[in-house]
């Protein structure tokens, strides 16, 4: 099965003439907090925010015109990978039917026997699917299928910790969350993805360990290095804990909290083979992750690598938070689907002028957001408009579309930060918010940081929203 990062295609647009759009309240319990300022002078052609608008679903080119990328969200075909089975089995050891169908189909082990069961097999010229029935129903056999591709959701001194920057931090009450708690150091939040950039200062320090799991086989890639050649995972580790109150660049919602950094996505790769991300939630938990962040997905369920990785991490006690995903339907892709998985979509800040003073603004569920009843919450994501995706002169930069924060130096546009857009921003708000709430709390289960996370959201006033906005400051209040 592949996988896609939740936000995978870059649009490059220029901040040379950043000003932002908004005035007036947000949504939600924001109340206490600044608000971005009206523009100076307005650029923007008239904005109309909400689900009418679907971009999600648009191919953009990428252009490049000014010194900092944006990267905007794209639902991409779902794929699995040629040749390649995934089996679970029950127990640690592969039955005499099994052997017995796995031989008639010519399949060749290629993959460890995990922790939950599953093993990796190659298939040369077979269906996955048509394979993984013909092992359906035999003794000791609990699930097979193919392996999915999954694809790319008191202040700090940060300099673009401002208003009409990282107006996210300011729209989820950061702020005065981080006058609860600012995190442990040692509270770990693993973040599955494209890599880190080793040289970017907000991450230097902040990584205790990495690893890559780019083969398709579930099996380490021992010697390749973590470097993030997207841009991708850079972005969400900033989100989820850059570093913070350092005098540069951006803030992370986690403050104080340290990552541990998996690299799923092979660099130039289509895709995170499903078995190589359940081999990534497995090293997590043995390096006692306390929460993993999975800024990525597609719509089949993999219940043999994925689903029991899942599943055992949450017995371990590891909070799971997955992007809900950016094709704008009625479903949330997995692995945000999977039991007990905090499933996370996007939330915007429409800018749209009401009046003469820009006032009027309001936050929104972004258009391209999947939403419906596995949805757990919204967190900021963006929602850039036809203009902003196309922002290639004469265009004023609007950053309340889009969420700022770092990117990779060793990435196709060598930055240190940029604009970003999609569930994959959405989901390491919530992740970074889990770890505070796990430094107040060591004790935080699961299922208790799932219903304080629908119990303290805010109501946003959009049907898509699932349990609400994401609030910081109402989480931690309500974290023992």
């Amino acid at each position: 099965m592949n996988v896609r990062p939740a936000a995978a295609l870059f649009i490059c647009v220029s901040l040379a003439a950043v000003a932002s759009a908004c005035g007036g309240g947000g949504g939600g319990g924001g109340g206490t907090m600044p608000q971005p300022s009206p523009m100076q002078s307005r650029t923007l052609s008239h904005l109309t925010c909400g689900h009418t608008f679907s971009a999600a679903r648009s191919p953009f080119a990428s252009v490049r015109i000014g010194p900092m990328a944006a990267h905007f969200p794209v639902a991409e075909p779902e794929a699995i990978a040629p040749d390649m089975l995934a089996v679970r089995f029950l127990g640690s050891s592969i039955s005499s039917q099994a052997q017995a169908a796995l031989a008639r189909l010519g399949a060749r082990q290629v993959g460890p026997l995990n922790e939950q069961g599953a093993a990796t097999f190659s298939i040369p010229h077979l269906d996955a699917r048509s394979a993984a029935a013909s092992m359906s129903n035999l003794p000791g056999v609990i699930s097979a299928g193919p392996i999915i591709y999954r694809q790319k959701t008191s202040l700090p001194n940060d300099p673009d910790f401002q208003p009409d920057q990282q107006w996210d931090m300011y729209q989820i009450n950061m702020p005065n969350a981080w006058s609860v708690t600012q995190g442990s150091s040692s509270v770990t939040i693993a973040i599955i993805d494209t890599g880190y950039d080793t040289a970017n200062p907000d991450l230097v320090g902040k990584v205790d360990k990495s690893i890559v799991f780019d083969k398709g086989t579930g099996a380490q890639d021992v010697g390749a290095p973590i470097e993030d050649k997207d841009g991708h995972g850079s972005d969400t580790s900033g989100i989820a804990a850059a570093n913070t109150n350092n005098a540069a660049l951006v803030a992370g919602t986690g403050w104080n909290v340290h990552l541990l950094e998996a690299r799923v996505f092979p660099n130039g790769g289509s895709g995170a083979a499903s078995n190589d991300i359940a081999s990534a939630i497995n090293w997590a938990v043995q390096q006692h992750a306390r929460v993993i962040s999975l800024s990525l997905g597609s719509l089949t369920a993999d219940p043999q690598f994925e689903e029991p990785a899942v599943a055992a991490a949450i017995a371990h006690g590891v909070v799971v938070v997955a992007a809900s995903g950016n094709e704008n339907l009625n479903s949330v892709d997995f692995p945000a689907a999977d039991p007990g998985v905090v499933a996370v979509g996007a939330s915007a800040y429409c800018d749209q002028v009401k009046d003469q003073q820009g006032s009027g603004g309001y936050e929104y569920v972004a258009s391209y957001s999947n939403y419906g009843p596995g949805l757990t919450l919204v967190a900021p994501g963006g929602d850039p408009d036809a203009t902003q995706k196309n922002c290639n002169a004469p265009c004023t930069v609007d950053n309340l579309q889009w969420i700022e924060n770092l990117d990779s130096l060793q990435g196709p546009f060598h930055e240190t930060v940029s604009l970003f857009a999609g569930t994959s921003q959405a989901t390491p708000h919530v992740a970074g918010v889990v770890a505070l709430m796990a430094s107040k709390d060591p004790a935080l289960t699961p299922s208790q940081a799932l219903s304080i996370l629908r119990a303290s959201a805010d109501n946003i006033g959009d049907s898509h929203q699932g349990a609400g906005r994401l609030n910081a400051l109402s989480a931690l209040n309500q974290t023992p």
